[in-house]
């Protein structure tokens, strides 16, 4: 910007050189004694008048415009849009880098309040596959027939369910962090087969409802990663 500025100083100061030349010579050539005779202050103001509004073009066209341009974008987002996109060609290569900045920071917005949507829409789904496990298997549990080891694993898959249920709530209470710009993705080491055996076996009563059996095989895999929406992206694969 420095150098930019540099140029339009050198350019100013020429054309107000030029512009008191050809003041002087049109006083001369067209004998306007009047002129030739005001004071110098005066004639030092108006050449101060022309060269301000010279520089006051200049100033407005590289720095006002992409102002006022970038200032309408910032108010079409606030009112929610996050589609807007700036293209404004300057010289200045810190004008080019706020204008480039501004759009990266559109685009994240917009992906932050895609999550957000997404994620809204799909948890009152997330809470009905743990829900209904827990129903199934309780239900299981008043069937007087039901041997000592069956209940037991009834009451295994219920605590399984209700603590799938204490994860959801868990990932609910991101969503502030998520409008906060504040997402904690904290990894963790877990075996990944046995995460996906619990989903396979917590959708249990909708592979009996439609007499589908599985057979499955998994290699033993440890994984870092985030294990509750993980979680989510198995069950969603599995159950849809």
């Amino acid at each position: 910007m420095r150098q930019y500025f540099s140029v339009i100083v050198i350019l100013v100061v020429s054309m107000m050189i030029l512009l008191a030349s050809l003041i002087n010579f049109f006083i001369v050539q067209l004998e306007i004694t009047w002129l030739s005779n005001l004071n110098p202050i005066i004639m030092i103001t108006l050449y101060c008048t022309v060269l301000g509004t010279l520089i006051a073009a200049i100033f407005n066209k590289s720095i006002i415009t992409p102002i006022k341009k970038l200032s309408n974008a910032s108010r079409e987002v606030a009112k929610g849009d996050f589609t807007v996109k700036t293209d404004y060609k300057s010289n200045l290569n810190e004008m080019k880098e706020l204008f480039e900045n501004f759009n990266i920071m559109v685009s994240e917005l917009g992906a932050t309040e895609t999550l957000r949507n997404d994620f809204v829409s799909n948890v009152s789904h997330e809470f009905k596959t743990p829900i209904n496990a827990i129903e199934g298997y309780v239900t299981l549990l008043q069937d007087k027939n039901q041997t000592d080891a069956d209940k037991d694993e009834c009451i295994s898959k219920i605590i399984y369910n209700t603590k799938r249920l204490t994860s959801l709530v868990g990932n609910i209470l991101m969503l502030s962090k998520v409008e906060s710009q504040n997402i904690p993705f904290k990894k963790n080491l877990y075996i990944l087969d046995e995460q996906i055996r619990q989903t396979i076996v917590s959708l249990e009563t909708k592979w009996l409802e439609k007499e589908i059996e599985f057979d499955v095989e998994l290699d033993n895999v440890q994984y870092m990663g985030l294990e509750t929406l993980m979680y989510q992206v198995w069950s969603n694969l599995l159950e849809n």
